[in-house]
């Protein structure tokens, strides 16, 4: 279409002059999958709502059929403020949240979608502990529940289930992992000594090897049982809302096309924090078309969420998945 040149040229004009020309290529580059690898204080902020304005400008999209995800309520709040100073009341309209916000609003419009949330009640840490800790008391295993101090390791075990939400791993994925590698490490071929006063012993090396399978093999068993917990509780934790999302959108496949046709454009923010339930929600949305309108800005040396499971191969895995995205720097 002509798009709605006349309402936000003057606002966008002004501040893309300003720009250099990676930036405006950024900027005008509307279509398609891009990715902006940018350093902090090169203004992303300012490119991610200059391209949304463009898009406005040069297209009949409506400001609800975009959908811009970041990772802090402090990164919608900026955007949005950005965006209506260059284009007025319209950026109200855009669709503007964190990758929770986003799983959030989801379960408010469709709540027969998340069965193991709705009616149920949100878990705190302090509670989340104490059901821990309560689960600790029965658990039978040597490696989490050292006789010392049978509560040590609660804390960490807390991480490492949050983690593998984040990271969209279920307790059976877990569990089957877990018994892939020890069955992978029980075929070495030189586990134990074979001469020698340790004849038939395993080697040390090994030893110790086997020791971090086992405790896995324990984490595994309380991520199910924290897991039955919960849901016996009718209790729900933090990490559930956006793994739940992408359930309902990998489940449903009228509620993942509605969800497509809505938002004709995709755009994250941050994405060098990205975990693997997120990376997934962007690539459930943006899965209708080969090369769709998904644009990322990401800075490859920096990553804050580092602990949220991160890491720098969102930037291959976005190559891979769309080899012929255009990537700008």
């Amino acid at each position: 279409g002509r798009g709605k040149e006349s309402v936000s040229s003057p606002g966008f004009f002004s501040h893309y002059k300003k720009l250099n020309p990676a930036q405006k290529k950024a900027v005008d580059t509307i279509e398609g999958p891009v990715m902006v690898i940018a350093g902090p204080g090169t203004g992303k902020t300012q490119i991610l709502t200059l391209r949304i304005a463009n898009i406005l400008r040069l297209t009949d999209t409506e400001p609800e059929q975009i959908l811009a995800l970041t990772f802090t309520e402090s990164g919608v709040f900026s955007m949005r403020k950005r965006l209506v100073e260059i284009i007025g009341s319209d950026g109200y309209r855009v669709r503007i949240h964190t990758f929770h916000g986003f799983a959030n609003g989801l379960l408010r419009e469709y709540p027969d979608e998340f069965p193991k949330i709705i009616g149920a009640t949100h878990i705190h840490d302090v509670e989340k502990i104490a059901l821990l800790q309560k689960l600790i008391s029965t658990h039978k295993g040597k490696h989490l529940r050292p006789f010392g101090d049978p509560f040590f390791y609660v804390r960490d075990i807390r991480t490492a289930i949050s983690e593998l939400k984040r990271e969209y791993i279920t307790p059976v994925r877990h569990e089957e992992i877990v018994r892939k590698r020890k069955d992978a490490f029980l075929k070495t071929p030189d586990l134990s000594h074979a001469t020698g006063a340790h004849k038939g012993k395993m080697k040390g090396k090994y030893a110790l090897h086997l020791r971090r399978i086992e405790r896995d093999e324990e984490l595994a068993r309380m991520y199910e049982r924290y897991e039955k917990a919960l849901l016996a509780e009718r209790r729900y934790d933090y990490d559930d809302m956006v793994v739940e999302a992408v359930r309902a959108l990998e489940e449903n496949e009228e509620l993942l096309r509605y969800l497509q046709e809505t938002h004709q454009y995709i755009l994250a923010d941050e994405h060098q924090d990205a975990n693997r339930s997120q990376n997934r929600i962007l690539e459930l949305l943006a899965s209708f078309h080969e090369n769709p309108n998904l644009f990322i800005v990401g800075d490859e040396k920096q990553a804050i969420y580092r602990f949220q499971g991160a890491s720098l191969e969102n930037f291959l895995y976005f190559r891979r998945l769309y080899p012929e995205a255009i990537v700008i720097t």
